[in-house]
């Protein structure tokens, strides 16, 4: 039975790319009235079909996330995000190269042959203000954050 390790990785610097889409939003697109803060995640969901998960999701941390400037949280067979902000999930529907040579990467340098797959995402976190964030958040998300012919997005749940 396979697992899905869904490892969160975030800057602990300045994030210059999800500063630029704050100030596009609010001055470009009319959204400085309710929008507190954009940040940005790369999220990472690597399944696995055998071996300790926990260990693992470890050893997958110390590749690809650069503890010099990232922070990273692992969760196994979940993903689920905290409250105060909507988490709009951006990613390619086109096949995707970086994905496909982390994989290689993972299973053929590294030796993690129970690697069944890796998928790769951006999780735009939308801090809203007002009415409806969702609705917001999902406007958004189709006027800047996506390409429509080759990304696909969805507002994934948080915690309850």
């Amino acid at each position: 039975m396979s697992q899905k390790i869904n490892l969160r990785v975030w800057l602990k610097i300045p994030d210059a790319e999800a500063a630029t889409v704050k100030n596009t939003l609010a001055r470009r697109f009319g959204y400085a009235d309710i929008l507190n803060d954009v940040k940005k995640e790369r999220l990472f969901s690597i399944e696995v079909d055998c071996g300790d998960v926990e260990e693992l999701a470890r050893s997958f941390a110390k590749e690809l996330v650069n503890e010099n400037k990232e922070s990273c949280k692992i969760l196994i067979d979940e993903l689920n995000f905290e409250e105060g902000y909507v988490p709009v999930k951006v990613s390619l529907k086109i096949e995707d190269g970086e994905a496909i040579s982390t994989r290689e990467r993972l299973r053929s340098r590294l030796g993690f042959t129970n690697v069944v797959d890796v998928k790769k995402a951006t999780i735009w976190k939308l801090y809203l203000g007002g009415m409806d964030p969702e609705l917001r958040a999902k406007k958004i998300a189709e006027e800047l954050l996506i390409n429509p012919h080759k990304d696909t997005f969805e507002i994934t749940s948080r915690m309850g």
